[in-house]
């Protein structure tokens, strides 16, 4: 089964050859920033730095990207077990397979890219399983963004449905 997850690229590994058998073994790291953030605040409520490894040819698909890019990686999760000494201990491999520049769902239905729709301040709200972080632009793009007119409500009435002149209402606010 395949999962995906967006964030913030915090660290990308060196490419590490392990030899294995008569073939040479590569593999890499990849840690995310998909921490929970107050949408108001921006504070940090739940830290979550998910670590991935790619493997074999996967390898060199992480040389187009740098510190501080926002991405989706897709993965698979891979479980072992082993038994040693008569104790038997479970292994779960995070295994990245495709990174991919972030783009929403919205975005990728119209065509356009994430960049273009920032400038113009219309920054969609990030896809199920997104990252928070690319929500939290999301929330600083529509604050900054000008408020909505304050709504036409009907003038204050008297008893009678005429409307009241000044500030003679009897209300104490």
């Amino acid at each position: 089964m395949a999962f995906q997850i967006s964030g913030i690229i915090q660290h990308i590994g060196n490419t590490e050859s392990i030899p294995y058998q008569d073939k040479v073994f590569k593999k890499r790291e990849l840690v995310l920033d998909c921490s929970y953030r107050n949408q108001f605040t921006g504070q940090i409520e739940r830290a979550n730095y998910p670590k991935f490894e790619f493997t074999g040819n996967h390898v060199d698909d992480l040389n187009d990207f740098n510190m501080g890019d926002i991405v989706t990686v897709s993965f698979s999760l891979n479980g072992s077990r082993s038994e040693k000494d008569g104790q038997v201990r479970y292994f779960t491999n995070v295994q990245g397979y495709k990174i991919e520049k972030y783009q929403s769902r919205y975005n990728q239905q119209q065509g356009g890219n994430q960049t273009a729709q920032a400038a113009n301040g219309n920054q969609p709200t990030p896809t199920q399983g997104a990252c928070q972080s690319a929500q939290q632009a999301a929330m600083e793009s529509a604050r900054n963004a000008a408020a909505p007119a304050a709504p036409n409500f009907p003038p204050a009435v008297d008893e009678n449905g005429n409307p009241i002149q000044g500030n003679n209402d009897d209300l104490p606010f």
